[in-house]
């Protein structure tokens, strides 16, 4: 009887983890609000993830705002460049449907390309914003290079995204509770292997530099 009440145990550590998890989702989805702050907070969000969820460093929600402040710049301006490609993207398949359907047909096919790019971009752009520092030009053509090197993480990442979407959807928006932390997790399983090899390559941020090397653990 007596561990049935320790704090220590199976039940309890649980349901620690599914409060830290639900508290990250709801500070993720408020910073998300203003919509020019989402690329500074999925780079969070996968930081304080795999750091604080995962590695038991920290607090989650500290965490994330660590990784919000210090990556704000960088992870703004990216997701500034992905939204407005999206939505020139868009533009663009909205008057090729509209106005010259008879070509349509072979413009699609260069649309699904530069649509796919973006997709592995965004894949691995954040992740590596969260735990390297690069140049912004660096930074995407690092993240195209992993996407084609490491195709199968890419292809189960984005399919991994895809049912998180499926399923806040198909919930009304309920399941925005635990996806996107549960989400971030998964893809970090495979993600986190692919960053390791990149540490010879690149510089990485203050906790490796001073050996709180708790990604390698």
């Amino acid at each position: 009887m007596g561990n049935l009440f320790n704090v220590n145990n199976v039940f309890f550590r649980f349901m620690g983890k599914l409060f830290d998890v639900v508290a990250l989702n709801i500070v993720f989805i408020i910073v998300c609000i203003p919509i020019v702050t989402i690329g500074p907070a999925i780079s969070a969000l996968y930081y304080a993830s795999v750091k604080s969820i995962r590695r038991d460093r920290s607090y989650p929600v500290k965490e994330f705002f660590k990784g919000f402040k210090r990556d704000f710049k960088q992870s703004f301006i990216v997701g500034l460049i992905m939204v407005i490609a999206g939505i020139i993207l868009y533009i663009d398949v909205k008057f090729s449907v509209d106005f010259i359907q008879n070509s349509f047909t072979y413009m699609r096919y260069i649309y699904f390309i530069i649509a796919a790019v973006l997709a592995f971009i965004m894949i691995y752009i954040y992740p590596l914003i969260s735990r390297f520092s690069l140049r912004l030009s660096g930074l995407f053509k690092l993240s195209f290079y992993l996407s084609i090197r490491h195709f199968l993480t890419t292809i189960v990442s984005i399919i991994l995204l895809f049912g998180g979407f499926v399923l806040v959807y198909i919930s009304a928006g309920l399941a925005l509770l635990i996806v996107p932390v549960t989400v971030t997790l998964l893809i970090s399983i495979m993600m986190e292997k692919v960053l390791i090899k990149c540490m010879n390559l690149v510089k990485t941020d203050d906790d490796y530099e001073n050996k709180d090397q708790w990604y390698l653990e």
